[in-house]
């Protein structure tokens, strides 16, 4: 199925400084109504073309008679992008665990932006380099926080892991998977900084890493024909082109928000 990646907008000052705070008092305190009435007035962020796209899509599939579970399914995330799921009284009777999921996944489908699939290609144009003799396409296995992590590696992967709460718990909840390594949080001053080099970056350029792309095919897969690797690297070519945009959007949106970005791949 491959591993998807999605970057999150993560409001840094109300959930990773201030609600961080507010959890650990809540914690101390064992009383979830400190977090409760953070949460009360944190602000709702509302996309309204996010909003009417699973309105008309519900519409949609309820005219189909879609299964109820699907119909479900699509209630819950209009619930949640129209803000009605971020209302007091709809945590009014939340548990200090559950409030604490909600704030470190405040918004979240307003705030997210997916590379789907394709973040591994776009990384490699963006860095056109070759992986180990055995895994010559894969070249990036960095692990979160690694010293050595270029600014587009940070792009992808988050400079360091989620801020922790007094229970070891991250203050910010990955939606993708939880294994090791698969979550990682960028701050706003490092968000800034991989806006400024994707801004340098030129894809019309990326036409020339095409030949040593199709010479790492030959390397990892020697039985594939040479047209094959061409329409191939052509077509992750045009892969990369596309998820750029998505890339350049979700950091440009953080840096005028202020907000940092987390990034969750989901295996």
């Amino acid at each position: 199925m491959g591993i998807t990646l999605d970057l999150r907008l993560i409001d840094h000052e109300r959930i990773a400084v201030r609600g961080l705070q507010v959890v650990h008092d809540a914690l101390g305190h064992g009383d979830p109504e400190i977090l409760r009435r953070y949460l009360a007035e944190l602000p709702i962020d509302i996309d309204p073309a996010i909003v009417e796209f699973h309105t008309d899509r519900l519409s949609r599939l309820r005219d189909l008679s879609a299964p109820e579970v699907i119909i479900r399914n699509e209630e819950r995330f209009l619930h949640l992008a129209n803000g009605a799921a971020y209302r007091p009284e709809e945590f009014q009777h939340a548990t200090l665990d559950e409030l604490r999921q909600l704030l470190g996944t405040w918004c979240w489908v307003s705030h997210s932006y997916s590379l789907d699939k394709v973040w591994d290609e776009l990384h490699w144009f963006l860095e056109p380099i070759a992986g180990p003799e055995d895994r010559p396409l894969s070249a990036f296995h960095l692990q979160v926080a690694d010293s050595k992590l270029s600014v587009f590696s940070k792009a992808f992967q988050g400079e360091s892991p989620y801020p922790n709460d007094d229970l070891g718990e991250p203050i910010i909840r990955t939606l993708g998977s939880h294994e090791p390594g698969c979550s990682g949080y960028n701050p706003p001053p490092t968000c800034a900084v991989i806006l400024e080099a994707l801004q340098r970056v030129d894809p019309a350029a990326w036409e020339e890493h095409v030949p040593f792309r199709g010479a790492l095919y030959r390397r990892a897969i020697p039985d594939m024909d040479n047209e094959e690797i061409a329409g191939q690297v052509e077509h992750e070519l045009a892969f990369a082109r596309e998820a750029f945009s998505v890339l350049v959007s979700a950091y440009s949106k953080a840096v005028e928000k202020g907000f940092g970005m987390s990034c969750e791949y989901s295996l």
